[in-house]
C-alpha cells in the first residue's frame, strides 16, 4: 500500500496540547480530528477516516498511560441503561492482561442468544472455576454432564437426593482396564452397583 498523504493538514497547540485535522498516522490512517496532550506522546485521541486496516477506518481511539474512566447516569431512571455499550458488528473485547476484570451490580445476567450452533456461554480456566451462593440451580433442556480426570465429589451435608427414570451406576471393575477391581468391599471381582446390590440381597435374604 502506497503511503498515505495530507497536504491540508492544519494544527492548533501549545507545549500542554495540541489539536490536528487531517493527521496522518505510522499504519496510513488518516484523522479527521485527533486531540492530544503535550506531556506524553502516547495520551490523545482521534475521529479517523479511511485507509489502514479494514476496523480502523472511520473508527474512534483513546490511548492513554493511565486510567480511562467512565461515570454517567446519575439522571437516568431505574431500570434504565446508564452506560450502553452497542457493537452493530463484530465482537466486543474486554481484555486485562496483567490485572482482572471485575463486574459488581445489583444483578447480573449474562445471556447468549444465537441460533442453531451459536447461543453457547464458556467459561475456560487454567485453574479454578468457583461459586458461591445461597443457592445454585441448573437447568438443562437436552443433557447435564459432569466430568473429571481424577475426582468428583457430591457431598449433602442434610439431604442428598438423587431421582432418575433410568440409573446406570458403574465402578471400576467394570471397565476394560486389567488389573484394576472394584474398591468397594463387597466383592472386588464385580464391579457395577447392580451387581453388588443382587449379591447384598442374596446374602441378607
Amino acid at each position: 500500500m502506497s503511503e498515505n498523504k495530507n497536504y491540508h493538514t492544519i494544527r492548533y497547540g501549545t507545549a500542554e496540547g495540541e489539536i490536528k485535522f487531517g493527521h496522518v498516522h505510522t499504519d496510513n490512517v488518516n484523522s479527521a480530528v485527533m486531540l492530544r496532550s503535550g506531556h506524553t506522546f502516547q495520551h490523545y485521541m482521534t475521529m479517523d477516516g479511511p485507509g489502514g486496516e479494514d476496523f480502523r477506518t472511520h473508527s474512534t481511539t483513546f490511548r492513554g498511560p493511565g486510567s480511562f474512566q467512565v461515570k454517567h447516569g446519575d439522571g437516568v431512571p431505574d431500570e434504565q441503561p446508564g452506560i450502553y455499550l452497542d457493537a452493530v458488528n463484530g465482537d466486543i473485547v474486554i481484555r486485562a492482561a496483567n490485572g482482572r476484570i471485575r463486574m459488581e451490580a445489583l444483578d447480573v445476567d449474562i445471556r447468549a442468544t444465537g441460533a442453531g450452533d451459536r447461543g453457547n456461554i464458556v467459561l475456560d480456566a487454567n485453574d479454578k472455576v468457583i461459586m458461591n451462593a445461597q443457592t445454585i440451580a441448573c437447568n438443562a433442556k437436552v443433557a447435564a454432564r459432569f466430568f473429571s480426570e481424577k475426582t468428583v465429589e457430591v457431598v449433602g451435608n442434610n439431604v442428598l437426593n438423587m431421582y432418575g427414570g433410568f440409573v446406570d451406576m458403574a465402578d471400576g471393575s467394570s471397565t476394560a482396564v486389567a488389573g484394576k477391581g472394584s474398591k468397594n468391599p463387597l466383592d472386588p471381582n464385580k464391579g457395577t452397583l447392580w451387581e453388588k446390590k443382587m449379591m447384598l440381597k442374596s446374602v441378607l435374604s
